[in-house]
């Protein structure tokens, strides 16, 4: 019996140790800074998945739930996006104004984060749930030390105020900035606290309407600067056509062995080759996105995709 038993604990440490790793043989990250180490040095093996606003279809988004529920189905990186209430608290919510989210009205900076508590959020359809908006603090204490990256939009205006948060909360290592300035601009404005967070620039198409780079430089050259001067760990990179110069970008990026973060939320942000797309041809969608540099994918179908990789062996 005490035979049968040994063998019985060697049999069940041996398949611990086998599930840590990937069917591509890559390790599965199970610290946050394991996974920020896959972050900073992609692999051709394995595609990172970034659940956008959470599991939105199932919980309401930007919720803790919602976090939850992504961080349930396997993804590497959750995004939310915060504004700033007018008792200057950061809140984790995409919108300006609490009107379509929320059970309440009003624009989130007209509004004490205790008024704000008393409203409820929808879910998708717009109904009403029982949860309440997070403020970045309580969010970031329900992943603190979990194996989950957050991605912080909305916060290139506040990234001060936001490090606070994450100093507060001992959370810097599970957190990714963004924002569109060029470096100068950057540096100008937040000075040397750049150094001390990771930082994603974005390459926009020039004659992109939304969000472009501050200065009128093309995504080219843009790319060729901030890894001169900074020489950042990932881009987030947007192509509205297959011809689009940022996937010019995106090769440069490549050989510097950046991370290229795309997003196949909806077609004038991956050239058409989006999500919805995705659910009736992967291969054709998330597979020429990947071909064409993708190492991290933020999409609104993560379990779909999580699907698609592990097929692929991307996983």
């Amino acid at each position: 019996m005490k035979i049968l038993s040994k063998l019985g604990m060697v049999l069940c440490l041996l398949t611990s140790v086998l599930t840590i790793f990937s069917a591509s043989g890559q390790q599965k990250a199970i610290r946050p800074e394991e996974l920020m180490e896959q972050f900073r040095h992609p692999s051709a093996q394995r595609v990172l998945v970034v659940a956008h606003r959470g599991d939105w279809r199932n919980a309401p988004e930007n919720s803790i739930k919602a976090v939850e529920y992504a961080m349930k189905a396997g993804v590497d990186i959750v995004e939310i996006d915060v504004q700033m209430t007018k008792d200057k608290q950061l809140v984790v919510i995409h919108d300006s104004s609490i009107d379509r989210t929320t059970t309440g009205k009003g624009k989130v900076c007209d509004l004490l984060l205790d008024s704000i508590r008393k409203v409820n959020l929808k879910n998708g359809a717009g109904m009403p749930t029982r949860y309440k908006m997070s403020s970045l603090k309580e969010m970031m204490l329900a992943v603190k030390g979990k194996p989950v990256l957050v991605n912080i939009d909305k916060a290139w205006d506040m990234i001060p105020e936001t490090y606070k948060v994450l100093k507060e909360t001992n959370t810097v290592n599970q957190a990714i900035f963004k924002g569109n300035r060029s470096f100068k601009e950057l540096r100008s404005s937040i000075g040397s606290l750049v150094d001390s967070i990771v930082y994603m620039p974005m390459v926009w198409p020039s004659d992109y309407n939304i969000h472009k780079p501050a200065e009128t430089e093309g995504p080219v050259s843009f790319t060729k600067a901030y890894i001169k001067e900074f020489n950042p760990v990932a881009f987030e990179v947007i192509y509205n056509t297959e011809n689009s110069p940022v996937l010019e970008a995106i090769k440069l990026m490549k050989e510097k062995g950046i991370t290229v973060w795309v997003n196949t939320l909806w077609p004038e942000l991956c050239a058409g080759h989006d999500d919805e797309a995705a659910t009736d041809n992967a291969a054709a969608n998330w597979g020429w996105v990947i071909a064409h540099g993708a190492n991290v994918i933020q999409t609104d179908r993560p379990a779909e995709l999580l699907k698609y990789l592990k097929i692929k062996g991307l996983r």
